[in-house]
């Protein structure tokens, strides 16, 4: 389903609507809506942080509103461009803003990221890790910052030690062939699957760039998604089901985050913000684990650099008023602070978006208490960022459903490449590609 189908013909309908979106309140502060989709601690941690801003701020308060999801967020906001009533601030994928940007309602953020008021100075904006910086930046868009570094996460391996050395390896995989070579040693030793497996597009595409693919051209024109990596991909993954060393696990559940906190599957690859819940998961009544593990950058293929993907949400600003705009950009300012960014990712797994929150004593505690609480830290320079281009959001769709007829074998391979393929060009073409 394509949402946001025909929005640039609404470019500019929602500027001036600021009104509708709530007015002053709490003393005369004016209320900002926020629109995002945490879940669990996660939750918990935002509404603690905004309720810190609010107290804080003597002129705005920033109001949440949980969506539940990203496809329901996306969905929500597309409606709401059609019904002219959206929020001030909204968490989103950069393949998002793009289609938002469509219809020419999301604020620059240039002027106030390099403002010498309200800004950041030169050696404030060097903190930030430059990939977070540059994965917001829209090249079918003058290359301006339309959004910002908020919920960032990167593709990481998670390892149990115990299968991993039972099944006479010491260390987790490095590339592709290793992983495996290690899953069926481990369904050997232990009768279960070593891998519970999530159709997801942004692990896809991770296992593509760590085997050295790409996803589209340079110049977003064409997918690129019938490479020999992304079949290559297609048929690791339809090896590892067709063995039975892989576990379907259900798309949009917790069942591979289940499998392994159970002790049941050796690896999952997932965000780096599941380790806020392994924590909760894997220890007994005594606080301990009730086994050795561990997280890792994911393999690569045979010869390639160490590489994972850089994913997560931003946070854009639609347009309102100056005074609105302003607001809604001090609570960013506020949010990525070396402090609040330290505190968000001990809280949740997501990144610190700055160099400097190394340095809090929030995450120099946090690392003291275990060697794998700063193997994500340490990970960050090996990032790379999934296509910011329009369209993007609904081929991730189509990505999931090749990745259905791979693993249950619907198709060949090279059959789905093709597929996937053509159906994501017809995708890029609607957007105005040729």
């Amino acid at each position: 389903m394509r949402w946001c189908l025909g929005l640039v013909a609404l470019a500019g309908v929602v500027a001036g609507c600021g009104g509708e979106r709530g007015g002053k309140a709490d003393a005369g502060k004016i209320v900002l809506q926020m629109w995002h989709s945490q879940q669990k601690q996660n939750a918990d941690a935002l509404e603690g942080i905004v309720a810190r801003f609010n107290e804080a701020s003597p002129q705005y308060k920033v109001v949440l509103q949980n969506l539940g999801s990203y496809p329901a967020l996306y969905q929500k906001a597309c409606n709401s461009i059609r019904a002219k009533q959206l929020p001030d601030l909204c968490i989103a994928y950069e393949s998002m803003v793009t289609e938002f940007m469509e219809a020419d309602v999301v604020a620059p953020l240039d002027e106030y990221f390099e403002s010498p008021e309200c800004g950041f100075s030169r050696e404030e904006q060097a903190d930030f890790f430059p990939t977070f910086i540059s994965s917001n930046r829209y090249p079918e868009f003058g290359n301006r910052l339309f959004s910002f570094p908020f919920h960032k996460s990167l593709l990481m391996l998670y390892y149990n030690c115990d299968l991993l050395r039972a099944a006479g390896h010491e260390k987790p995989p490095a590339t592709w062939a290793e992983f495996i070579a290690q899953c069926r040693d481990v369904t050997a030793k232990s009768g279960h699957p070593a891998y519970a497996y999530v159709r997801d597009a942004s692990s896809f595409d991770g296992m593509v760039f760590s085997l050295g693919g790409k996803l589209v051209s340079a110049d977003g024109t064409k997918s690129l998604l019938d490479s020999p990596e992304v079949i290559r991909v297609f048929e690791m993954l339809r090896t590892l089901m067709r063995d039975g060393l892989a576990e379907l696990a259900p798309i949009r559940t917790e069942h591979d985050r289940v499998r392994f906190a159970t002790g049941r599957a050796a690896f999952i690859l997932r965000s780096s913000t599941s380790r806020s819940y392994m924590r909760e998961d894997i220890v007994d009544e005594q606080g301990r684990d009730r086994f050795e593990w561990s997280l890792a950058c994911p393999p690569v293929g045979e010869g390639r650099p160490k590489l994972t993907v850089l994913y997560g949400g931003n946070i854009c600003i639609f347009k309102t008023t100056p005074e609105r705009q302003r607001g809604a950009w001090e609570f960013i300012k506020f949010f990525v602070s070396p402090e609040v960014t330290a505190e968000w990712s001990v809280k949740t797994g997501y990144l610190p978006v700055r160099r400097s929150a190394e340095k809090t004593k929030v995450l120099q505690d946090f690392f003291g208490e275990h060697p794998r609480n700063r193997i994500t830290f340490d990970t960050i320079p090996y990032g790379v960022p999934e296509p910011n281009v329009a369209g993007w959001q609904n081929i991730r769709e189509l990505i999931g459903q090749a990745l259905t007829r791979v693993c249950k074998s619907d198709k060949t391979p090279a059959e789905a490449a093709a597929e996937l393929a053509r159906e994501a060009d017809k995708e890029l073409a609607r957007h105005g590609k040729p």
